[in-house]
């Protein structure tokens, strides 16, 4: 081999005739992909190729298991800090064999990946150079690949930012234009809005992108951000998808944006589902009334994410204000306070956690961090000091109400 020569220094008519270099000169099966792990040229393998080089091929992008798993084994970070070559041993698991992986730099931004198959023989340091070298020829292949994207993503863009604004009012006019754009109409969505602290830059964005593409949880129509705000249209993988799948995926985002990027507090709200593209601003503002009201009571509403889940949070602002106009205080509630002061106890507390958690006296228990019987010998206590039967739906439904809205109340005189 001469070490002086570097064999990928010369024009290549496309991505795939690079990447059958590279195989020529490495010996072993190669595939490049983009930013976010998508599939963009592979070389031919023989009989004997691992199952998550097969996998990635058939679906033209890495199995969001295998990208998991090279994430907990410090893969993927390793390769998005660094532009020297990386050896990957196999992980039996997920199917992979052994892998020498380089990233794919311009300057600090990472434009993709070449990954090698160590099956036969393990790369030397000389071919590991020359991987090297690969890796900077693909760059020019890559930043024009780039380019492209990205004018088509302006044109994603600015149709999104139309029919969020209700400029497409009709459902005709909208189809013509997904057809236009060569995207395929979803048959529900919903929109997600993420709100993050600060305004979202741009090192920020493409970490927000490479973990909706990669995760593989929802169908991705379209994205955009704004000021703090993270917007999306996407829809279930599966057509059995629910609005407990949306709740997930959005559980999945604000913990791996915590995990992997260590971008905190974060707030995720989705709308309802709907079919018909023409009510995307309706949608739009269903998901930015749960970020609001998530906001506004955040410990009430720690474990809603969807519209379709606010409840009796759709009418507790107004009630709110209904009850700044009287002084009434429910009786049960009153009486509750005065035995707890007097009697240095806490059955105030008691009643909300048990009313919070819909009369489940083991969940309950398990949150005030006390026995079950103890709970039930309070909840005796509750019932005859406070005159109250919490047996009764209506009851307990009006206590609920008054117990929050003190809780708000008191927690804003604080502030």
């Amino acid at each position: 081999m001469n070490k002086g020569k570097d064999p990928f220094k010369r024009p290549f008519d496309s991505l795939e005739n690079l990447v059958d270099k590279i195989r020529d000169v490495l010996e072993c099966p190669v595939t490049v992909e983009d930013a976010n792990h998508r599939l963009l040229a592979y070389s031919t393998h023989d009989d004997q190729t691992d199952a998550a080089r097969i996998a990635t091929i058939i679906s033209r992008k890495v199995p969001e298991k295998v990208i998991n798993s090279l994430w907990k084994a410090n893969a993927i970070p390793q390769l998005m800090k660094s532009g020297e070559p990386l050896k990957i041993p196999e992980i039996k698991e997920i199917g992979l064999g052994n892998r020498v992986a380089i990233s794919i730099r311009n300057q600090n931004e990472v434009l993709g990946y070449i990954w090698a198959v160590e099956r036969d023989k393990s790369l030397s340091e000389d071919e590991m150079n020359l991987l090297k070298l690969a890796a900077q020829t693909a760059r020019t292949e890559l930043l024009k690949l780039n380019r492209q994207k990205k004018k088509r993503e302006e044109s994603y863009q600015g149709f999104f930012w139309q029919l969020l604004t209700g400029r497409y009012p009709n459902h005709e006019e909208i189809i013509e234009k997904l057809e236009e754009l060569n995207i395929k109409p979803p048959a529900n969505f919903t929109v997600i809005v993420f709100r993050f602290l600060e305004d979202i830059d741009v090192q920020t964005e493409q970490s927000i992108v490479y973990l909706i593409t990669t995760s593989q949880k929802l169908n991705i129509t379209f994205y955009a951000a704004m000021g703090n705000e993270f917007i999306i249209l996407a829809s279930p993988s599966e057509s059995q998808g629910t609005e407990k799948t949306i709740a997930d995926f959005i559980l999945f985002f604000i913990d791996q944006m915590k995990t992997r990027f260590q971008i905190h507090q974060i707030i995720g709200a989705s709308s309802g589902l709907s079919e018909r593209l023409e009510h995307v601003e309706e949608r739009y503002s269903e998901s930015l009334e749960v970020v609001r009201l998530k906001s506004k009571f955040p410990e009430e509403m720690t474990e809603i994410h969807t519209y379709n889940q606010l409840g009796i949070f759709r009418y507790l602002e107004e009630l709110l204000e209904k009850k700044k106009s009287n002084e009434y205080e429910h009786p049960t509630i009153k009486k509750l306070i005065k035995y707890d002061l007097e009697h240095k106890t806490d059955l105030l507390n008691t009643l909300e956690s048990f009313i919070s958690h819909d009369s489940n006296v083991n969940e309950a228990a398990k949150k005030l961090h006390i026995h079950v019987n103890t709970l039930n010998y309070r909840l005796k206590r509750i019932t005859d000091i406070g005159e109250t039967d919490l047996k009764s739906t209506h009851q307990k439904l009006s206590l609920y109400l008054d117990l929050k809205m003190r809780k708000f109340m008191n927690r804003k005189h604080r502030l």
